[in-house]
């Protein structure tokens, strides 16, 4: 059969993350029940990245071998009428027969996204500071993240694989009006990676820890000092890179 590529939006919100899970509304539940009502029978599909519950993507690739039932028009049109308000597919193209969302990718771009105001129509996709954190401080800090470390100090102790080491090839805080975004790139991330660095980048900035203590947990590898892991909603995966 084909093999396919779809890049799909969600909001997460509503669902317990990206990957099937037993009695669990998942995004990766209602796609592959949305294939299994055009096909016929239960559909294997693979995502580029497990995104946690109440993370959202705009550009969140999926895998999956599909018959030439429908010209790909008519199957975008249809999975688009099927699927819920809250998943949308961007693109449908046809893909090399050993391509793998997951396996193929180089790279993820992940945004948090930070609001300084009370804003009811982002109480879900941004987090609300009250307190306008020091971008600069920030910034400095992001640029101790860039090249290759080993991220087990900030990420989830539970989840880590054998080979913890990942490449940052761009981290940087960037002003938005009335918030700031967090972009970060790199080859690969670990559990809850993003959300660990940003809640305990916002920790130091208010002198929870110091500068030392950060640059400390990314060299040696280990948590050495707590810091919280920021909210799920403010994080968006925004690319893949192949």
């Amino acid at each position: 059969m084909p093999n396919w590529k779809l890049t799909i939006a969600y909001d997460g919100t509503e669902y317990h993350g990206w990957q099937v899970q037993p009695q669990q509304r998942t995004v990766q539940g209602e796609l592959n029940d949305v294939l299994e009502k055009l096909f016929g029978k239960r559909i294997k599909t693979v995502g580029a990245s497990r995104t946690d519950a109440g993370v959202h993507a705009t550009g969140q690739v999926v895998s999956v071998k599909l018959p030439r039932k429908y010209e790909t028009i008519e199957l975008h049109r249809r999975m688009n009428l099927m699927l819920p308000d809250t998943i949308a597919v961007h693109k449908i193209e046809e893909a090399a027969d050993d391509f793998s969302a997951r396996y193929s990718a180089r790279g993820k771009r992940y945004e948090y996204r930070i609001t300084f105001e009370k804003n009811p129509h982002k109480r879900n996709t941004a987090l609300w500071l009250m307190r306008r954190p020091d971008l600069d401080f920030l910034q400095r800090l992001s640029e101790l993240i860039s090249g290759e470390h080993n991220f087990t100090g900030f990420a989830k102790l539970q989840s880590v694989p054998e080979h913890p080491m990942c490449t940052i090839y761009n981290a940087q805080w960037l002003p938005t009006g009335n918030g700031t975004v967090f972009v970060i790139e790199g080859n690969r991330f670990l559990h809850t990676m993003v959300r660990s660095i940003v809640g305990a980048m916002l920790d130091c900035e208010r002198g929870r820890f110091s500068t030392e203590q950060f640059a400390e947990m990314l060299e040696s590898g280990k948590r050495k000092y707590e810091h919280k892991v920021a909210n799920a909603k403010g994080l968006w995966l925004v690319e893949v890179f192949y």
